[in-house]
């Protein structure tokens, strides 16, 4: 099983973009996520004052892209977490978890920021479960154009519990 020590979270680098754009996900997973081709657009095009919409974090185990995700400071103070995907090498061996708890240590050495939230297709009910186990909870629906999300959010208060256990 991974641990947190066993992966390296680094910001973007050029480089990765050809090592991101070939992480695999199952067809069903593909639903529930920006394509790696999309986030790269908007990466790249979404810019205002010539600064990204968000950063893109790079997940590697061993010299090897694992996967990805993006964060932004939200309006309320609270990291917003997107875009996570993990190749179905490394799937359900302890990499999201690894990724949160590494999420959480930043968080408590962070004041400036309140929590972390994300948003989660209503249907994608293997990933709610997860970040409700990571200590997630369910805070709104919310109606977009296509399909119902939720919001999630975990307050600073509840990571630094969350920590201590």
């Amino acid at each position: 099983m991974i641990t947190s020590a066993d992966i390296n979270i680094e910001p973007l680098k050029p480089a990765h973009w050809s090592k991101i754009l070939r992480i695999r996900l199952y067809p069903l997973q593909q639903a529930f996520v920006p394509s790696p081709m999309k986030v790269q657009s908007q990466y790249i095009f979404d810019r205002k004052d010539n600064k990204p919409p968000f950063e893109v974090f790079v997940i590697t185990i061993a010299d090897q892209v694992a996967g990805f995700f993006t964060l932004v400071k939200d309006v309320d103070d609270y990291l917003w977490f997107g875009g996570f995907q993990v190749d179905t090498a490394f799937q359900n061996s302890g990499v999201g978890r690894a990724v949160f708890e590494r999420l959480y240590a930043f968080i408590i050495k962070s004041p400036e920021f309140a929590g972390i939230s994300l948003n989660v297709q209503y249907n994608n009910k293997a990933v709610i479960r997860f970040y409700q186990r990571m200590g997630f909870d369910l805070v709104a629906m919310m109606k977009p154009a296509d399909e119902p999300l939720w919001l999630m959010k975990i307050s600073r208060e509840n990571i630094a519990q969350k920590s201590k256990s």
